[in-house]
């Protein structure tokens, strides 16, 4: 089509071109059946199933340069989107608020999003070396009153589009990584450290287990050299 290919030449992603297709045959199938329209001119159009653009998570060091460069409320996504793989967004982590987090008894109630989960929200551990940081931030926001977690100067937070952006920018980091990236470098760096599987999925919201090693696992190059050299080589093949 046209269309998706004058959206791939902006640099739109296949799956994002594709998607707004779908959304114009929908207004147009709706324009048909409502009579505002004759006939849909796309009724009949197959659509593939493209493949998404698989962005490498952020490293711990990524991770951390982004930290010391962005805003308070970005520093916390930051935080807690490595340390718990919430869905970064108002679908759950912007949903989170201080009467969800136990301090005392080390753990908090992520909001669960509405994907299928039975439960309203899932019991998610908080790492003990971030401890300090959330009793910090709890004092400041209990000093004004401010129930959520991820909050910009008291207001709840719906998108940080623009201060992820200027974040990465002044770390200095030249390839694409989104907030939702952080959703995936939890998993990345649990498993690679030995982390056990369905208590990963548990704690990001999955039933199902394989969604997680389909979809979030991504692997480092020390783990691929590690498995490349894990049979032993061909004997007596040696440089002469």
């Amino acid at each position: 089509m046209d269309y998706l290919e004058a959206q791939r030449q902006l640099g739109l992603s296949p799956v994002t071109s594709t998607h707004r297709v779908k959304l114009l045959r929908t207004a147009l199938r709706w324009g048909a059946a409502t009579g505002r329209l004759s006939v849909s001119p796309l009724e009949g159009l197959r659509l593939g199933v493209p493949k998404s653009r698989r962005i490498e998570p952020p490293t711990r060091a990524e991770a951390a340069r982004m930290y010391r460069a962005a805003a308070p409320h970005v520093q916390r996504v930051i935080v807690l989107g490595m340390a718990a793989g919430p869905r970064i967004g108002p679908s759950e982590l912007f949903r989170l608020q201080w009467t969800d987090v136990d301090l005392a008894a080390g753990c908090m109630r992520m909001p669960n999003a509405a994907k299928g989960a039975r439960e309203e929200s899932r019991l998610v551990p908080i790492r003990d070396d971030i401890m300090p940081l959330l009793r910090q931030w709890a004092a400041e926001d209990a000093a004004i009153g401010c129930p959520w977690v991820i909050h910009w100067r008291g207001q709840q937070v719906h998108c940080i589009g623009h201060a992820w952006h200027t974040a990465r920018q002044a770390a200095g980091i030249t390839r694409r990584i989104t907030p939702y990236s952080l959703r995936h470098a939890m998993p990345t760096e649990a498993l690679e450290h030995g982390a056990d599987v369905k208590a990963v999925a548990e704690v990001m919201g999955h039933a199902d287990p394989t969604m997680l090693l389909r979809v979030y696992q991504h692997t480092r190059f020390r783990l691929r050299k590690k498995a490349v050299n894990a049979a032993p080589g061909l004997p007596g093949i040696k440089a002469e």
